[in-house]
């Protein structure tokens, strides 16, 4: 039990990272690549808290390659992510995550041998409805969404990487290394940006900006660590299904977050929260918390 409340408190953190997502992403940089490259250079920031936690240990040269891997999915994931930030509210963007746990399942059975009873496939079901009508709008997907097709490919990353982690915890058996070396490694591989000309002469003409929002990137990257911790020392003793369907709470917390922000702050945040959508939008989490119960 005490594992699945440290899993909780992971979408309350990450939703948190979200709003500061969207703030920088819609407001701050047009080429996602920038965005990329600079909350990248974040990534190794908070790495010495670890050791409040626990100690790491030197990897073997079996996983040090899945580390790479790793961070190639922590990186890869952020250009749909982003692009997505720009088209749809926020909260429907951390919904939408939960497009990709339709593959938990199935790379869970083939590379974890684990099986999920019948409630658990009705709970992840729920989930994926739910999540896929936050993106109808009118009666139907609107061009079938861009932001539905680019978040499909963003979680299938996400939901891919989740696996992997529960994968090589069970090979490597210490969850502290998870943290520090794909965060190392992720922090350095957007570096190869700077090769490619026209993302270069954007990065360079972009720097005022970070250093204007410095503070922002700082807060944001806090709480990706923070969410990373409770997620993957949920996940050494957790299944990935159970996880990935506690992550599915992620929009119900951050619907809260804005309307909130909204409230008592001048924050700008791409978030419609009138009556009607507030309604639907409420609807769907009720059923996606409905489906995380069935699932854990």
């Amino acid at each position: 039990m005490f594992y699945i409340f440290i899993a909780v408190l992971s979408p309350f953190f990450d939703a948190l990272a979200v709003i500061i997502d969207s703030l920088l992403a819609n407001s701050t940089f047009k080429r996602q690549t920038t965005m990329i490259f600079y909350v990248s250079l974040m990534n190794a920031a908070f790495i010495p808290l670890i050791f409040i936690f626990g100690q790491p240990s030197i990897p073997s040269i079996d996983c040090l390659w899945l580390y790479v891997i790793l961070a190639l999915f922590d990186v890869v994931y952020l250009y749909p992510y982003y692009t997505a930030m720009k088209v749809i509210d926020t909260s429907i963007v951390a919904a939408l995550f939960s497009l990709g746990q339709i593959i938990v399942p199935v790379l869970s059975f083939f590379l974890l041998d684990e099986v999920l009873s019948l409630h658990q496939y009705i709970g992840f079901a729920i989930i994926i409805m739910a999540s896929v009508a936050l993106s109808i709008k009118n009666g139907r997907i609107p061009r079938l969404s861009r932001a539905f097709w680019y978040m499909v490919m963003s979680s299938l990353a996400v939901s891919c990487r989740i696996v992997l982690v529960k994968c090589v915890i069970n090979l490597d058996g210490n969850w502290v290394n998870m943290i520090v070396y794909p965060n190392l490694i992720s922090g350095i591989l957007p570096l190869s940006f700077l090769l490619i000309k026209k993302w270069r002469k954007d990065i360079v003409r972009n720097f005022p900006p970070y250093l204007n929002r410095f503070k922002y990137f700082v807060l944001n990257e806090f709480f990706c660590f923070l969410g990373l911790v409770c997620s993957i020392y949920g996940l050494s003793e957790l299944s990935p299904v159970v996880s990935s369907a506690i992550d599915g709470l992620e929009p119900i917390y951050l619907l809260g977050t804005c309307c909130l922000l909204s409230v008592c702050s001048k924050f700008v945040i791409k978030e419609k929260i009138s009556r009607q959508v507030l309604l639907k939008k409420i609807f769907c989490f009720i059923l996606i918390i409905l489906g995380v119960v069935l699932v854990v």
